[in-house]
This record gives structure tokens, C-alpha cells and sequence, in this order.
């Protein structure tokens, strides 16, 4: 008995699947929480009365918060 002949499957490349739009609105809310956060920390956004004004450990958390939010966004956008 002869073995089929078989081709090799063409190469697709690069297989692209689309990004998560919950994905990029997540990353926008978390830059957006981490300038607000950043703000009350350094003491800049002082309305209303908050734990969180003028203590730098929520400016850190916010910046934090901005470099995953802009990290998320980034390897949403290089996916898709």
C-alpha cells in the first residue's frame, strides 16, 4: 500500500485576534482612577474630604495604576 501524499499546510503567519473591548475600557478606567489617585496624594486635587489627600502612598499607587493601565492599552492595540 502507497502512504497518501500530503502537502504542508500553508503558513498563516502571525495570527491576529481582535483585542478585548472590556480590555481597553478597563485600562482607560485604571489610567484615569491613577490620575485622580496621583492628584489627591501629591495634594493637587483637594475637593471634598478624603483619606487619600496630600498622602504620597496614593500617589504611588496611582502611578502604578497608570503604567498598567497604559501597558494594557498598548498590548491591546498591538494584538489587534
Amino acid at each position: 500500500m502507497n502512504a497518501p501524499d500530503f502537502e504542508p499546510a500553508e503558513d498563516p503567519g502571525p495570527t491576529r485576534r481582535p483585542g478585548s473591548p472590556l480590555r481597553l475600557v478597563l485600562a482607560v478606567a485604571m489610567i484615569l482612577a491613577g490620575l485622580v489617585w496621583i492628584g489627591q496624594g501629591l495634594g493637587i486635587l483637594t475637593a471634598g474630604r478624603s483619606f487619600m489627600i496630600g498622602d504620597p502612598t496614593w500617589a504611588v499607587i496611582g502611578a502604578v495604576f497608570v503604567v498598567v493601565g497604559l501597558a494594557m492599552a498598548v498590548r491591546k492595540r498591538a494584538v489587534s
